[in-house]
């Protein structure tokens, strides 16, 4: 793992045990700094394997680090970020795991040294367990983990987090800031409001009448349990990101509220009709969602693009993949001249490629596809 000698965890729970766990199978890896609220969750990572070493101190733990990753709650990075600011080598690179962005990367612009890059990323999974003891080396794998590149996000540093994060086996891919909050509003954040607010109901009717003498919760099958699985997610977290992300969360809460009056309305008037369409269209609607592939190389094809070597350009280009809903399998900058370079994307499936190409053409840049040889 050459792009990385000193990588520096800072919250070695679920998603940071995680993240060292999977950096520390790659071939080489970088040497692996944790950093935890007390001894015991350092002790607890050290045992694992998912760190080599563990400080409580976030100033030592950066030191010498050419990537930190941030995974502590979202109301706590400002704070980090603080804190790590003087202690930061020049060039390194700063990535965070929240589940919200826009406020994130604002703070990280502001907070931190022009001399250190900062990328956003959330990496879309997880598990209602927390803790560095239930961490696994496979939470990554063939799941989407978006980057969130700015106009101020150099090149070269997209370019190695990126390149570590695939080979840790997750799907990378860019999404502009302000519409990635609305996004996870809508297919992270609500469904754990939903679930929460279904399980304090069902906790409620438990209580009171005859239920209070029978504990009808034993009786909930698949449905239920699958539903409110979330609900058992570690509430600290989940209290930031609320606030974090308020009204995107907020906004989305009132079109659901709208949603269940229209189907109360339908089922109070007994239409069976606009029942029953309303029903299929939701169960087609699910039965489409898109499902990560597996990675794999037979159809990989790369994209070749002269750039200037600039702040700008690799958020335009990635993001473009992004609102394509293509990730990204590598990438890389071939420099040409000091300040030109080809940048060669390569991703999976030769219309997906097409379909690329064809969209950063209608926005003026030269494209070029080719076959991977050997894929």
């Amino acid at each position: 793992m050459a792009d990385f000698r000193q990588v520096t965890i800072i919250g070695t729970g679920l998603v940071g045990g995680s993240l060292g766990l999977a950096i520390k199978k790659l071939d080489n890896p970088p040497k692996v700094i944790g950093v935890a609220r007390n001894q015991e969750t350092l002790d607890k990572a050290i045992a694992k394997k998912a760190i080599d070493k563990g400080y409580l101190d976030t100033t030592k733990a950066v030191s010498g680090s050419d990537l930190v990753f941030l995974a502590v709650p979202v109301g706590s990075i400002a704070n980090v970020l603080k804190e790590i600011a003087p202690y930061l080598d020049k060039g390194a690179i700063v990535s965070d795991v929240g589940s919200t962005k826009s406020n994130i990367v604002a703070e990280a612009e502001e907070l931190l040294p022009k001399t250190v890059n900062f990328i956003g990323g959330h990496p879309m999974t997880g598990s209602e367990q927390f803790g560095v003891e239930h961490a696994s080396a496979n939470l990554f794998k063939n799941s989407y983990y978006i980057l969130t590149p700015t106009k101020k996000t150099d090149t070269t540093a997209f370019q190695k987090l990126h390149s570590l994060l695939n080979k840790i086996g997750a799907n990378v891919i860019a999404v502009d800031i302000e519409k990635h909050d609305l996004i996870v509003a809508t297919i992270s954040h609500l469904p754990h409001i939903i679930a929460s607010a279904l399980m304090s109901l069902a906790s409620k009717q438990t209580k009171e009448g005859q239920a209070s003498q029978e504990n009808w919760l034993l009786l909930a099958a698949g449905g239920f349990r699958d539903t409110t699985r979330i609900a058992a997610s570690n509430p600290d977290m989940w209290l930031d990101i609320c606030l974090e992300n308020k009204e995107a969360i907020l906004d989305n809460i009132k079109a659901y509220q709208e949603v269940l009056s229209k189907m109360a309305s339908l089922i109070e008037a007994s239409d069976n009709k606009k029942l029953l369409k309303a029903l299929e269209e939701a169960r087609v609607a699910r039965v489409n969602l898109p499902i990560a592939k597996e990675k794999e190389l037979r159809q990989l094809r790369e994209i070749l693009i002269p750039v200037s070597d600039k702040p700008g350009v690799v958020s335009d280009i990635t993001v473009t993949f992004g609102q394509l809903g293509l990730n990204i399998e590598d990438i890389e900058i071939v420099h040409t001249s000091e300040r030109r370079g080809i940048l060669r994307l390569a991703l999976d499936g030769e219309s997906e490629a097409k379909k690329a190409a064809k969209a950063l053409s209608d926005k003026g840049y030269q494209v070029e596809v080719r076959k991977i040889y050997g894929a």
